[in-house]
């Protein structure tokens, strides 16, 4: 089976979740003897980590999407048997829109987000997702929150939860003792609620360590608020892969503090998890609080709510034995529902299936 992977960019070239989630389905789909081209923007034609790539002419991009002219053309002419379109991505349903009817092959739809920092174009653009959506063979979502809680995914009869993995084999306990620090990674954008973390540990009259594994965004003014308040957090930027598994490892407990449904899954906490540690994390209405199970896994407290992320590390703090618990239950609930290889399997069933329509 010939497989057209849609979206804006790739890994490693870029260092998102949605990148990483598109690279490594495509190399679990070639493994499995599929033949995989991935389509984004820009770049030009090349190999990354043995996938074919190929990179539309993009003049500029508004607000982080990209504007493509060639995606109609493209997607007419492709010759492959099954579209795997991932969204957010207005360019793509946009360029499908302008595409014969004819010339139309099958597609599924991985929708990992909702649109919110840029909603003012919904009006315009709502439509026409909503008419994409309705067209597809498949619309997989990764978590019945998401599903339940989203307007252009709430009323469709063809949507699916279909949660993002981990590899178990690399992603996994150490055996080692835990160590007195909390972890956060991610990009520093302010969705992530990284001000909201801050101001917690802020707010703390003896604040434990604290690493920040990441970096971009509002990097700046992050280091600027840590030195202002003497806070005892170290910026780590540029963490290698091996090194990410360590601080996973060895970290009390992972905390994503994010603040809007742009957060929609958290696969950072099911690194952690996978890895044997628990997480702390706002009680989003979407994948996040499907993920982490509050009083199981780790705690959940009200997104936006540093007085609330507070008082949800001093309870994590006050019982030893609560803690060894949440971390066997993080590593057993990653092997129970989040293990990637059998996750890609019931995606590659919805791409076979949906040829044979």
């Amino acid at each position: 089976m010939k497989i057209l992977q849609v979206y804006k960019d790739v890994f490693p070239e870029v260092s998102g979740g949605i990148e990483r989630y598109i690279h490594d389905l495509s190399l679990f789909l070639g493994n499995r003897g599929h033949s995989v081209q991935i389509l984004v923007a820009g770049g030009g034609d090349r190999v990354v980590d043995g996938l074919t790539v190929t990179g539309m002419w993009s003049p500029f991009r508004i607000m982080s999407n990209p504007v493509v002219p060639g995606f109609t053309h493209f997607l007419a002419e492709t010759d492959a048997d099954i579209i795997h379109f991932h969204l957010p991505l207005p360019a793509a349903v946009m360029g499908w829109a302008l595409v014969k009817k004819t010339r139309r092959k099958p597609y599924i739809v991985t929708y990992h987000s909702d649109i919110v920092r840029q909603s003012f174009v919904m009006p315009v653009y709502g439509p026409f997702l909503r008419k994409f959506l309705q067209g597809a063979v498949r619309v997989i979502a990764t978590s019945d929150n998401y599903i339940r809680t989203s307007s252009y995914l709430s009323g469709l009869q063809n949507s699916e939860a279909i949660p993002i993995g981990v590899d178990l084999q690399r992603f996994k306990p150490d055996n080692g003792v835990k160590r007195s620090y909390y972890l956060f990674v991610g990009r520093f954008r302010r969705y992530k609620g990284i001000f909201v973390l801050l101001e917690a540990w802020r707010k703390m009259s003896a604040p434990p360590d604290l690493v920040l594994a990441g970096g971009g965004g509002v990097i700046r003014k992050v280091r600027e608020f840590i030195r202002a308040h003497k806070l005892p957090v170290v910026v780590a930027t540029d963490v290698c892969d091996d090194e990410l598994v360590k601080l996973y490892q060895g970290a009390r407990a992972l905390i994503l503090p994010s603040t809007q449904r742009s957060e929609a899954f958290g696969m950072v906490q099911v690194e952690a998890m996978a890895c044997g540690t628990a997480v702390i994390s706002s009680n989003l209405p979407t994948g996040v609080s499907w993920v982490n199970r509050h009083n199981e896994t780790g705690f959940l407290f009200a997104a936006g709510d540093p007085s609330a992320l507070c008082d949800a590390v001093v309870q994590f703090e006050e019982s030893n034995e609560t803690r060894t618990e949440m971390y066997k239950r993080a590593r057993k609930r990653a092997q129970d529902f989040l293990d990637s290889t059998a996750l890609f399997k019931k995606v590659e069933e919805c791409l076979i299936k949906a040829t044979k329509i």
